[in-house]
C-alpha cells in the first residue's frame, strides 16, 4: 500500500512540472520557427530574395544531352536528306520525349490500377515487451513476445467502381498516346516550316545576287554611254546608286540566312552553331496536284487528328471517373483473412490462429460529400464534352483556312511565274534599248526593280505553297503517321535538298 501511494504522489508532483515544461518548449519551438522564416524567404516585402548557392542544385546531372544522331549520318561526307533531318529532329525534340514519357507513365498507372482486381497480401511482425512495474496487482513476470501476421484483403464487389477506375486509367493512357502523336506531328511541321523558310532565304539570296549582277551590268552600261558622250554623269550616279542598293539588299538577306540556318539547327535538336549548309535547290511546287474538296479534308481531320482523338478520350475518361465516384454511394463487399500467432519467452511455444472475415460496407451518411463528389465528376465530364465540341469547330476552321491558303498559294505561284517571265522580258528590252541609245536610264532602273520584285514574289509564293501544303497535312492529321513508306510517300512531294556538315 505504501509503495503505491508513494508512486502516485511522485506522479502528481511531476505533472505540473511536465505541463509547464511542455508549454515552455512549445513556445520555444514557435519562436524558433518564426525566427527561422528569414532563412527561407526575403526579410521584407520590398527586399529581393537572395538564393543560396545550392538553389540550382537538383541532385542530378542536368547537363545538356549529346544530340542523338544515327551513326551513318556522322560519317565523313555524309549528306542528310529531308527524311534524315526529320528523324534527327524527332530523336532530339524535348517535346516528343516529354510526351513519350507521359505516355509510359500513363501505361504504368493503368497497370497499377489493374492490381485492384487481385487480393492484397501484407505481412507484419510486432515485437512486444511487457514489464510489470511492481505493484499489489502484479499478475506475472515480465514478458517478451513476437507476433507475426499475414493479412489478405480482396475486394469482391463494389457496384462497378473498380472497373470504372480501370477504364478511366485506360482512357488516360489513350489520351497520352494520342498527344504523343500530336507532338510528333507538331515537330515534323516545325521542321518542314523552318526547312522551307531556310530554302526561301537561300533562294532569295540567289535572286538578289542575280539582281546585283544585273545592276552591275547596268552600271557598266551607263559608264560606257557616258564615255561615249551619250549619257550624263547623272545616269552613272543613278546606276551606281541602284547597284549599291542591290548590294545592301543582298547583305541584309545574308544575315537573315544565318539566323534561319540556326533556327533549322535548333529544330533538328542540334546546336545552332553546328557548321553545316544546305545546297541550293530550285523550288518547283507541283501546283497541278489534284486537290479533293474541302469537305473531304474535314472528314479526314475528324478521323485522323490525334488531338481530336485525345479529347474524345478525355470525355470518356471523365465519364468513367464519374462512374467510379458513383460507386462510393453503394455498398462494397471485401473478403479478409488474417493468419497470425504469438511466440513469447515464457511459454516457448508458437500459438497460431486464423481469422476469416467477409465485410459488407454500406455508406449511410457522409455529410453530402459523396453526392457532391458525384455532381462534380458529372460536371467535369460535361466540361470535357463542351471542350470537344469547341475543338471540333476549331478543327474545321483550321482545315478550311489551310485548304484555301493552299489554293491561294497555288494561284500565286502560277501568277508569279507569269510575272517573272514578263518582268524578265521587259528588263531585257529596256537594257537593249539603253545600250543602243534609244532608251532612258529611268526605264531601265524601273524594269530592274520590277524584275527584282517579281523574283522575290515568286520565291515567296513557292515557299508559301510548300508550307501551306504541310499545314494542310498537319491539320488533317496525316502529316506523319503510319509506316516509314507512307511517310516517305508524303515527303516525295517536297524538294529534298541535302545538308552537308562543313567542318572548319
Amino acid at each position: 500500500m505504501g509503495a503505491g501511494r508513494f508512486s502516485t504522489r511522485i506522479h502528481l508532483r511531476l505533472f505540473p512540472v511536465m505541463l509547464l515544461g511542455g508549454l515552455f518548449l512549445t513556445g520555444c519551438v514557435h519562436s524558433a520557427g518564426e525566427t527561422s522564416l528569414t532563412d527561407y524567404a526575403a526579410p521584407a516585402a520590398y527586399v529581393a530574395w537572395t538564393p543560396p548557392t545550392t538553389a540550382g542544385d537538383t541532385g542530378s546531372d542536368l547537363a545538356p544531352a549529346t544530340p542523338d544522331i544515327p551513326k551513318d549520318l556522322l560519317t565523313a561526307g555524309a549528306k542528310w536528306q529531308l527524311m534524315d533531318i526529320i528523324e534527327v529532329a524527332l530523336r532530339n525534340s524535348p517535346q516528343t520525349r516529354a510526351a513519350w514519357h507521359s505516355a509510359r507513365a500513363a501505361a504504368a498507372d493503368l497497370l497499377s490500377e489493374k492490381g485492384s482486381y487481385y487480393p492484397q497480401i501484407d505481412a507484419a511482425a510486432n515485437l512486444k515487451r511487457v514489464d510489470n512495474l511492481g505493484s499489489e496487482n502484479r499478475t506475472g513476470p515480465d514478458r517478451t513476445s513476437l507476433e507475426p501476421t499475414v493479412e489478405l484483403s480482396w475486394l469482391l464487389f463494389d457496384f462497378g467502381g473498380r472497373s470504372a477506375s480501370v477504364e478511366e486509367k485506360r482512357r488516360a493512357l489513350l489520351v497520352a498516346d494520342f498527344l504523343q502523336n500530336a507532338a510528333v506531328q507538331d515537330q515534323v511541321f516545325l521542321v518542314l516550316q523552318t526547312y522551307f523558310e531556310y530554302l526561301n532565304a537561300r533562294a532569295l539570296e540567289n535572286a538578289l545576287a542575280t539582281s546585283l549582277e544585273e545592276a552591275t551590268t547596268n552600271f557598266q552600261a551607263a559608264q560606257e554611254r557616258h564615255r561615249s558622250g551619250l549619257a550624263t554623269i547623272a545616269d552613272v550616279l543613278q546606276a551606281q546608286t541602284a547597284r549599291s542598293q542591290a548590294k545592301l539588299n543582298l547583305d541584309n538577306v545574308k544575315g537573315q540566312v544565318q539566323t534561319i540556318r540556326g533556327a533549322l539547327a535548333t529544330a533538328m535538336g542540334i546546336p545552332a552553331n553546328t557548321p553545316y549548309d544546305v545546297e541550293n535547290l530550285p523550288l518547283s511546287p507541283p501546283v497541278d496536284r489534284v486537290l479533293t474538296t474541302v469537305d473531304d479534308y474535314i472528314k479526314r481531320a475528324e478521323k485522323n487528328r490525334p488531338d481530336l482523338a485525345a479529347q474524345k478520350n478525355r470525355v470518356a475518361e471523365a465519364q468513367a471517373h464519374a462512374r467510379s465516384v458513383r460507386s462510393n454511394l453503394y455498398p462494397s463487399l471485401v473478403f479478409g483473412d488474417t493468419l497470425g500467432g504469438t511466440l513469447d519467452d515464457i511459454n516457448h511455444s508458437f500459438n497460431t490462429d486464423n481469422t476469416a472475415t467477409l465485410k459488407l460496407s454500406i455508406p449511410i451518411f457522409t455529410g453530402g460529400s459523396a453526392q457532391n463528389d458525384l455532381f462534380k465528376a458529372k460536371e467535369e465530364a460535361e466540361t470535357e464534352a463542351a471542350q470537344l465540341q469547341s475543338l471540333q469547330q476549331s478543327t474545321i476552321l483550321e482545315v478550311w483556312s489551310s485548304y484555301y491558303d493552299l489554293q491561294t498559294a497555288t494561284q500565286r505561284v502560277k501568277t508569279g511565274n507569269d510575272l517573272l517571265a514578263s518582268a524578265t522580258q521587259s528588263h531585257d528590252v529596256a537594257l537593249g534599248r539603253y545600250k543602243e541609245g534609244v532608251g532612258g536610264l529611268l526605264d531601265l532602273l524601273s524594269a530592274q526593280s520590277a524584275l527584282l520584285s517579281a523574283r522575290a514574289q515568286l520565291v515567296s509564293a513557292q515557299t508559301d505553297w510548300y508550307i501551306a501544303y504541310s499545314q494542310l497535312a498537319r491539320d488533317t492529321g496525316v502529316l506523319w503517321t503510319g509506316s516509314d513508306e507512307e511517310n516517305k510517300r508524303l515527303l516525295d512531294i517536297f524538294p529534298t535538298a541535302t545538308i552537308e556538315e562543313n567542318q572548319p
